[in-house]
Formats: C-alpha cells, structure tokens, sequence
C-alpha cells in the first residue's frame, strides 16, 4: 500500500472529521436526546398557555419533530447546490471556511430558540428548524466540498486512500454523537442542550481555524493566481513533502489529476462534460445507494425501532430506555471500527466489488430486522450487521467514487451533484420514515432500505467498472465502449501493455 506523507495524513484525517462533524452529529444527537427536546416543547406549550398542568397531544409532537428533524436536509441540499458556484468563486477553501460561519450562525439560532420558549412550542421548534436548515447548508457543503479539497492537497496516487477517511470520520463523529446525546451515558441534566450546542460548533470553529492557518493550495494557485510560481511551490512543499517537490516543474491542470491529457495514451483531447455523464450516472447510483443501507434511518430513529413490540403498540414518543440508548451506541462502534477496516480492504481490493457486498450484505440484514421486528436482540443484532457492512464496503466509495468516474475537468460539478443526491435521497427516507413505520411497522425497512437497495446493488452489478488503479481515460474507455461496463467480458484495457498512470511519472 502506498502510504501518504505523515502531514497529508494528519491534514486529510483532519478536515474529514471536522467537515463529516455537523452531518453526523446532527442526525444522531437528536436520536439519544430526543427526549431533551420533548421537554423543551412541553414546557414551551404550557408556558405560551399559562396553563402548567397541561399536557401537549403527542400527535402535534409527531408533527412538530418531524419537521425540525427533516429540515436539516433541505439546508444539506441547498449547501451542495452552492458549492459549484462557490468554488468557481472563491475556491475550495474559501467556500470551506465561509459554510463554517453559516453552522456557527445556527447554533446560535438554536439557543435563541430555548429563549423565546414563552412564545409556544410551535414557535420553539420553528427556530429550532431555522437553525437546523442554516447548520445543514455547512454539513451538506462540506461534504461535497471534503472530495475537492483532497483533490487540491494531495497528489493522485494517495487520494483514493485519503478520501476513504471520510466514511470513517463520519462513522466516529456519528460514535460521538450518540454518545453525547445519551442522558444514560452521560448525564447532564438541565445543561444537555447548551453542551449539546457547544459540541456542535467546536470541530466547525477548527475546521475554520485550520482552514485559516494553512497556505493555499497548489490548485487554488494555478487556477486564480497561475503568476505565483513561488507561492505554488512552496504551497506544495507544505501539502506534498520535500520529495513530492519539483521546484521547476511548471504547475500543471486544474485539479492535477493522475492523467496528463498532452501525454496520455488514450489521447481525450477536447473532452466535454457529457463524456463524463454515463460515469455520473453510475456514481449517483452508488451515491444514493448509501441512504439505502438505512444507516441514517437507524441513527435517527433506532429509539423508535428498537422497542420490540408490535407497531400497534408503538406511541408516537417513548422515553428512550437503557438498552436502546447501550445498542445505539454499539451500533455507531461497529460502524466506526468496520469503516476503519474498509479503507484498507477497498485500496487493496478495489470498490466494486466491495460496494455489491456491501450493499447485498445490508439487503439481507435489514430483510433480518423486519423478519424478527418483536425481538429487539435479533434487530440489533441485524442493525449491528447492516452498520458492518456499510463500513466494510459501501460507505466510503458513496462518497467519492463518482470523481473517479468522470472526467478530472468536471470532478468539480459532478461530485458535487452526486453526493448531493446522496443526501436528497437521505432527506426524502428520513422525512417519510415516521409516518410510513406508522402505517406499516418494521416493514417501511423494505421499502426505504432493503428493496432499494437490492435494485441498487443489480444496477451497480451491470454498469460499475473497477476504478482500482486505472487512469481517467481507462476509466472513460470502459464505459463508453460497452453498455454493460460492469460485466463485460472483453478486456478494451491491457495492463500489461500499457501499465497503470501513476503521478511519480511526471
């Protein structure tokens, strides 16, 4: 395994943490403290009706959750809509740092929801949704914008390595965040809230501070200022290391990808962004494919699948009990562990077939859950599952596969587009989840995650070549010369002959 230098590395591993951080905290603090807010909106009803014995009907609750919940996406999608304007703009880091002020604006949002209480529970959740939406735009933006920024720090040949820490930054922040918003776990009383909002900011404030102390990269140089040569020399003297460093070797591409188009065999002079759309269209397959492991579904609502009984029994809200908050948690180390392993089995085996594992491997253990949905051991037991085989195979590669099957030109525009289908398709599950599991119980598992998944899993199986060690032009002659890349027999690409591109040879 090629290992990158020790600096790209710590930064990589950095930035994946702070920039996965609003995303995944965010959709799992409010699972393990759900009950922090309940009373928050129980207390806001009965203050706006002078009335301290009221009590609030759990269906405006319902209601209510639902949307403050759900509306953190739509932030999400309006964040990764901006991010190609953005980064034509002002590049990746600049649109990094400003999406971190609009996060630390919505905190802020948020704890002007807890004082204005007096004015009633739909005016508190209100707020709380403004803030959720304003927090959303970092998250989703981030996200699009963590691929990018690998792209611009790091030289071709580690950057499949270094972008698989994104699912395991996300699984560990998702760890931390079921953790801290367990009352059983860590007990804070009355101050869950504000300490909850506090751990919400602090890793965007670094991310922020880290962006701020760090130089330019190479890429943003050559793109907005290509007459700094100086500038762009030390700059990769800071990202790449000393032997990475050619001090007059000119700055070359926007992205500096592994192909050098001039000097390519396979000769893609002229290439425009529809060249790239067949490899965006199967990168947004594996992309949405993420949301349908259910793996958002279960960090949000596990408290709601995990009650063992049957969906006539279920109440709108229950306190979360020790046993669900204990397997929530053990959910999120399982993933954390598994995705860390992941990053080793895809740079060594590849991403195709680990993301039809994976994805087959959750089909199956979420089918388990709505088998045996009584028994809350056998569900956890198949949630515990589901979260290894997302780690293992088809949580990473969701992330940033699609920048490998497109053109380096237009990485900018599609994976942007791709991983923003990603969260739509997350947004949509987890806004239709409450009142689907209403109607149908354990079984809205086979129709948000398992079955989705399992046309996912045969669409990928048809269209999805190996990206494991090919340059862009292999990439794009395997899928422009067959319509089933995927299976196709014939060998358009000889390694033999040809060898694979590798950055050391410029």
């Amino acid at each position: 395994m090629n290992i990158p230098p020790c600096r790209l590395v710590i930064l990589a591993a950095i930035a994946s943490f702070c920039a996965n951080w609003s995303f995944a905290f965010q959709i799992t603090y409010v699972n393990t403290s759900v009950d922090t807010f309940y009373k928050l909106a129980k207390k806001a009803y009965r203050e706006s009706r002078l009335c301290y014995t009221c009590q609030m009907p759990e269906s405006d609750w319902l209601a209510q959750w639902s949307v403050a919940v759900s509306m953190f996406y739509p932030g999400t999608i309006l964040g990764f809509l901006m991010v190609p304007l953005l980064t034509k703009w002002m590049g990746v880091k600049k649109a990094q740092g400003l999406m971190c002020l609009a996060a630390t604006i919505g905190v802020a949002v948020h704890f002007l929801a807890v004082s204005f209480l007096s004015l009633g529970e739909v005016t508190f959740t209100t707020i709380l949704s403004i803030g959720r939406l304003m927090i959303g735009l970092q998250a989703g933006s981030s996200l699009c914008l963590l691929p990018l920024y690998i792209i611009e720090i790091s030289p071709a040949q580690y950057r499949s390595f270094l972008n698989n820490f994104q699912q395991v930054a996300q699984s560990f922040a998702t760890l931390l965040g079921l953790v801290l918003g367990s009352e059983e776990i860590l007990p804070l009383g009355n101050s869950r809230f504000t300490i909850m909002q506090i751990a919400a900011v602090v890793p965007v404030l670094f991310l922020l501070f880290l962006l701020i102390i760090t130089p330019p990269t190479p890429n943003y140089l050559s793109h907005f200022h290509p007459e700094c040569i100086h500038e762009g020399i030390q700059s990769r003297l800071f990202y790449h290391g000393l032997e990475r460093t050619n001090s007059y070797r000119p700055l070359i591409s926007n992205y500096e990808m592994m192909e050098n188009k001039i000097d390519s065999k396979y000769g893609t002079y002229g290439t425009t962004w529809r060249d790239s759309f067949k490899g965006f269209l199967i990168g947004a397959v594996v992309a949405a494919s993420y949301a349908f492991t259910g793996d958002d579904l279960i960090d949000t609502f596990s408290s709601n699948m995990l009650i063992g009984e049957t969906k006539h029994s279920k109440k709108i809200h229950q306190k979360t009990d020790a046993f669900t908050v204990l397997i929530s948690d053990g959910l999120g180390l399982v993933l954390f562990f598994a995705s860390f392993f992941g990053i080793f089995l895809a740079d060594r085996y590849g991403r195709r077939k680990l993301v039809l594992i994976g994805l087959f491997g959750t089909c199956v253990a979420n089918i388990g859950a709505v088998v045996f949905t009584a028994n809350k051991v056998v569900v956890s037991l198949c949630f515990a599952a589901t979260k290894a085989f997302i780690g293992i195979g088809c949580g990473g590669p969701a992330w940033f596969l699609t920048s490998e099957l497109v053109d380096p030109d237009y990485a900018w525009i599609f994976q942007p587009l791709s991983t923003g289908i990603l969260l739509s398709t997350t947004m949509i599950e987890t806004f239709f989840y409450l009142s689907i599991d209403a109607l149908i119980g354990g079984y809205s598992l086979l129709i948000l995650a398992a079955g989705p998944a399992l046309i996912a899993a045969v669409i990928i199986y048809l269209y999805l070549p190996e990206t494991k060690g090919r340059s862009s032009e292999e990439i794009q002659t395997m899928l422009n010369s067959t319509t089933f890349s995927g299976i196709h027999s014939k060998k358009y690409i000889n390694d033999d002959l040809y060898g694979t591109f590798d950055d050391n040879t410029f």
